[in-house]
This record gives C-alpha cells, sequence and structure tokens, in this order.
C-alpha cells in the first residue's frame, strides 16, 4: 500500500515533537573557579545541564578535554580540568564545548574568559657551558631525548586515577621561579617550566599522587627524569634527580618513593625541579596542591 505524502508528512512532524519532548534542548552553563586564570594555572570548570548528558568535550583547536559526570547528578553535572599554557597569549580566549544529550542530540557551547599575566621573573644563571652549548657528540642524544618525551606526551589519555589534592613530592619551600626568563652565562634564554624546589641531594622524592610511571632514565638537559601520568591528560614530571628506583609501567601510589634529589643535567645545585603537564599545557605544579576532592571513575 502506497501512503500518501500528506500522511508521510504528518508522521514525520509527530515523530519530531516526540524526540522534542523526550529530548528537550539542555541549558547550559559553565562555571570556572577563576574567570581570569594567569599563565600557567589550572581552572576546575563545572558544566550543569538541564538535562542529561551523555558526552562533553572542550577544545581549543589544538587540545581536548573529555568532561566527567557526577554520578549523583544523573549526568546532569560534568567535571573537567583547564590548563593554560605558561606562554599563552595574554588577553580574551574561548574554549569551545561539544555536549551531547542522550538522544545523540548535539549542543555546543563555549567558556569565554581572560589570560591573565603570570609577572613571571628573571634570573641569571651559571651552568656548565656544555649546557649552553652542546659539544656536537651529543647533539644525537640530545635529539632522542627529545623525541622519548614526544611520544610520552603523544599516547592516548589514560583513565584519571587520583581524588583529591596532590602533596608536594619533597619536603622543601617552592621557590617560586616558575615560568621565570631565564638567562644562562649571559646569553642563552629559555623559559623554566617548572617549579624549583631545593633540598638536599639524597633527599627521597616522593609520587604526590597516584599514576603509572611513563619515562624514567637519564636525559642530557633534565639529568635523572621521571615523568608520571596521573590519567585524565594529567602529567607530572621529575628532573636532576641523583637516583631513580621506578621503571615505566610502574604504578604508584601517593608517597610511594620515585627517587633521590641530585644534581644532574643543568643545574646549579642540587634540588627538584617539577613540572606539570595538562591538556598539553605546561601549568604550575604548585596548583595540583590546590585541586578539589573528585571521586576517581570507578
Amino acid at each position: 500500500m502506497r501512503l500518501s505524502p500528506f500522511f508521510v508528512g504528518a508522521a514525520l512532524a509527530a515523530a519530531r515533537v516526540l524526540v522534542a519532548e523526550d529530548c528537550p534542548a539542555p541549558a547550559l552553563r559553565i562555571e570556572s573557579s577563576a574567570q581570569s586564570p594567569r599563565q600557567g594555572g589550572i581552572a576546575v570548570l563545572t558544566l550543569r545541564s538541564s538535562v542529561p548528558l551523555s558526552r562533553a568535550v572542550l577544545a581549543d583547536g589544538k587540545h581536548q578535554a573529555a568532561m566527567e559526570a557526577d554520578p549523583a547528578s544523573g549526568g546532569r553535572v560534568l567535571r573537567a580540568l583547564w590548563g593554560i599554557d605558561f606562554e599563552a597569549a595574554v588577553g580574551a580566549k574561548s574554549v569551545e564545548l561539544e555536549a551531547s544529550g542522550r538522544c545523540g542530540d548535539d549542543h555546543p557551547g563555549s567558556w569565554k574568559f581572560r589570560v591573565a599575566s603570570g609577572n613571571f621573573p628573571q634570573q641569571k644563571l651559571s651552568v656548565n657551558p656544555a649546557y649552553v652549548e652542546p659539544p656536537e657528540a651529543e647533539k644525537e642524544r640530545i635529539a632522542r631525548d627529545r623525541e622519548k618525551v614526544a611520544a610520552v606526551w603523544a599516547a592516548p589519555p589514560t583513565v584519571r586515577v587520583w581524588d583529591r589534592a596532590f602533596v608536594l613530592p619533597v619536603e622543601a619551600t617552592p621557590g617560586g621561579n616558575f615560568g621565570a626568563r631565564r638567562v644562562f652565562n649571559g646569553k642563552t634564554q629559555s623559559r623554566h617550566a617548572g617549579a624549583d624546589l631545593v633540598a638536599a641531594a639524597g633527599t627521597p622524592i616522593k609520587a604526590p599522587a597516584p599514576g603509572t610511571v611513563r619515562l624514567a632514565e637519564d636525559l642530557y638537559f633534565s639529568g635523572g627524569t621521571v615523568i608520571v601520568d596521573h590519567g585524565g591528560d594529567l602529567f607530572t614530571t621529575y628532573f636532576h634527580m641523583s637516583r631513580i628506583d621506578v621503571k615505566p609501567g610502574d604504578r604508584v601510589r601517593t608517597g610511594d618513593v620515585l627517587g633521590s634529589v641530585g644534581a644532574t643535567g643543568r643545574v646549579t645545585g642540587p634540588h627538584l625541579h617539577w613540572g606539570a603537564r595538562l591538556n598539553g599545557a605546561r601549568v604550575n605544579p604548585l596548583g595540583l596542591l590546590k585541586l578539589p576532592a573528585w571521586s576517581a571513575p570507578s
């Protein structure tokens, strides 16, 4: 039996009404822990929806972060961390939101904010000349080191395993030099993508939160180096270690010893360079000490 165009049109209209009733468009609101996060800062973002969502992803064209639903909210409250790279341009910025309802319906949005200056200091340091102008014989090693680290950053994100604020990896007062513009031996300049924790050589370095070791070896510039993956595209780094007590693939808990403070690589004395990388952004690791409690995914 051939149906009339009128009947078909009426059926489609009725179906659209049912879909609209069963899958209403959500009212979305993004709340941020900081409306003007600084360069190197970490923003805790909370997405509130009037209806349950099945998916929500934040993206800025280079990096993205999947938002996690609060189980108790029935899919109406989702959360994510967003990192502001310490070399991000100061000024207005927008991160796009891609949200999907339970019926597969898509609903775009955005988080608009301003990046504030980190007001970073400048440091003038004297180091071994071989770490300012490396010998030709070390160039190949340095290139391999960069490839190894880049491979860690390029790996697919893993499930978040931390559920509370991080703790300091060593008992020391932070030096306050994150993001510093550094001049080595009067000419070579670089930016300091970590916080220096000054402690005596041999001081134990402990995992500040649960995670999995992704790299553990001696590199030219950073010396004894460990990178820990905490899931959710959040990594912490540990440089200049005199001893490494873990290997790639090891799962560590908060307080597990990673190794010892040293003075290996490009340094002026014993200390731990502690760094963090979130959604590809180099952020101040001290911001991890202020993270909210957050139940890890089951």
